[in-house]
């Protein structure tokens, strides 16, 4: 959503690559509102350079500058269909999707070689305000996550997570704010009807900041906002210590977050951003 601000998207999430946004009517139908998390487990290593990190970064940065300046010149008022939306945590996602190579005896007991974790969280709040007039002059709040309590298929490595690697029990939230979203319509949002642009937020993990540009898709369906948002990251570039114990386990500095958000009538209305 275009100059929107968003209260961890995530698009979140809030979000990004082949997935299902069909609504169902029920929240036991959840699996059909998106692609989990569980399904985005990496299959090789991925490579992200700071170079190209700050590339992305310039170009998404001239990208919504522009875009900026083209909606106001275009549409500078706000529709009269504002729909306030709340997270629904028990129906959303925050995960990251890294991958490690362990040694054979590893004391996490995997199998040696490559592996792809994954860890979610549902602990996840924020506001959205949807103007189904003027999609491009909708807001979201700022959005928090509680990472302390990412799960993934290993208690041990979870532990070290939050203990040692990723600092969760110091650190516990993560939060996107300031976002802007580039490439929605200026023109009413048609229900059901899947629209693709980016996020650029301000994503504070690990007590760091950084300007980070989510890739997102968003659907409007039955009442029910569903948004799904990803962006590729170096764990140090959040001061977070890379795992890498004499060996036997290494992970990769590059990992992704996914977000997987859904929104539906609340009472309040979405904060912009400081």
């Amino acid at each position: 959503m275009k100059n929107t601000k968003l209260s961890f998207a995530a698009a979140i999430a809030l979000i990004l690559t082949g997935f299902n946004l069909l609504v169902p009517s029920t929240a036991s139908a959840q699996t059909a509102l998106y692609k989990s998390c569980e399904e985005d487990k990496l299959k090789a290593p991925l490579t992200l350079q700071a170079a190209t990190v700050a590339t992305q970064a310039a170009t998404a940065s001239a990208t919504a500058e522009a875009t900026t300046s083209a909606t106001t010149a275009s549409s500078t008022s706000t529709g009269d269909d504002i729909v306030f939306l709340s997270i629904v945590a028990s129906e959303s996602q925050a995960c990251y999707a890294a991958s490690e190579t362990f040694l054979a005896g590893n004391f996490l007991g995997l199998r040696t070689g490559f592996n792809g974790a994954v860890g979610i969280t549902q602990t996840i709040s924020g506001d959205i305000a949807l103007d189904r007039t003027n999609v491009a002059n909708s807001q979201i709040g700022d959005i928090t996550i509680n990472i302390s309590e990412f799960k993934s298929d290993n208690d041990r490595r979870d532990g070290f997570l939050r203990q040692d690697w990723l600092q969760s029990n110091k650190y516990p939230f993560a939060t996107l704010t300031g976002a802007t979203a580039i490439g929605l319509p200026t023109d009413a949002v048609q229900d059901g009807q899947a629209l693709q642009f980016k996020i650029k937020s301000t994503l504070t993990v690990h007590d760091r900041k950084r300007d980070t540009t989510f890739d997102a898709t968003g659907s409007f369906t039955n009442g029910t906002l569903v948004i799904r948002a990803t962006t590729d990251l170096n764990m140090s570039d959040f001061g977070i210590q890379v795992p890498n114990i004499g060996g036997l386990l290494k992970a990769d500095d590059a990992m992704r977050l996914i977000v997987n958000l859904v929104a539906r009538p609340s009472e309040g209305t979405a904060t912009p951003a400081k």
